[in-house]
């Protein structure tokens, strides 16, 4: 089957947020032809695109979507939420709640022949704040394809709700900073900020040369989510949410 017809599903299913009903292919794409075609897929779309999201950072993650490492998401202005709203969402959604660190980029970290620092990388963010991210996979298995198809649909992104911008912590303080997590008031498993590839400054910079080996970029004014590092679940319609990073503050979602 051809790349316009991967494209024109997949792109058909996030503006309906229904799954498809089959894969358009077989079988699963290769991972550069499967962020090849989520590119295409977000230009297709014809949305705003507000940011990137890193899937699967954490070892749980990975283990849950059998999949061998991390990818990159798209995320769009038109699905980005504050704390204290109400996510908009439909029964047939998942609504998978993921507690992570999100940045925002003061700069462009444009392509370039070489692997960017980390220092290179902080010293281009704006500002940090805690977010919920919400997954919500429209492949017809949903989280039961291979791991490919993810990359092709978003990396699963379904939208995010933003926390207060704070400024960017030392860089040891991503790896040590504690987030917690109340589902209906009920409190779940909390985790380390170092559960997201050693921490966010180090996912947010394993992002930045994904892109830049594909030619691409970080650009100012952009945001960037660096995965789950709590427990994660799924959410049902009504259900009030609360998460707390420390020296990030709280960020609150009723679906």
């Amino acid at each position: 089957m051809s790349d316009s017809q991967v494209i024109a599903a997949f792109a058909a299913a996030r503006k309906s947020q229904s799954p498809l009903s089959h894969l358009p292919e077989p079988g699963a794409p290769d991972y550069a032809r499967a962020f090849r075609l989520q590119c295409a897929v977000t230009k297709e779309l014809g949305w705003e695109q507000a940011g990137w999201k890193i899937g699967c950072t954490s070892e749980r993650a990975q283990k849950a979507l059998n999949a061998p490492g991390p990818f990159p998401g798209t995320m769009f202005a038109n699905r980005i939420y504050r704390s204290g709203e109400t996510f908009p969402t439909i029964a047939e959604n998942k609504r998978v709640v993921e507690p992570e660190v999100c940045f925002t980029m003061a700069k462009d970290l444009a392509p370039r022949g070489r692997n960017y620092s980390v220092d290179e990388v902080m010293a281009a963010v704006a500002h940090v704040c805690v977010a919920i991210e919400v997954v919500n996979p429209r492949t017809p298995k949903g989280f039961g394809e291979e791991a490919p198809w993810f990359i092709v649909d978003g990396g699963l992104n379904e939208g995010i709700v933003l926390g207060e911008a704070r400024k960017p912590l030392s860089r040891a303080g991503y790896a040590s900073l504690y987030g917690q997590v109340w589902w209906n008031g009920r409190e779940m498993q909390g985790g380390a900020g170092s559960n997201a590839l050693g921490g966010g400054d180090l996912a947010l910079t394993w992002l930045a040369n994904h892109l830049n080996g594909h030619g691409l970029g970080l650009k100012e004014g952009e945001i960037v989510t660096t995965g789950v590092i709590t427990e994660f679940f799924s959410a049902g319609l009504g259900d009030d949410i609360t998460v707390r990073f420390e020296h990030l503050g709280l960020v609150t979602v009723r679906f």
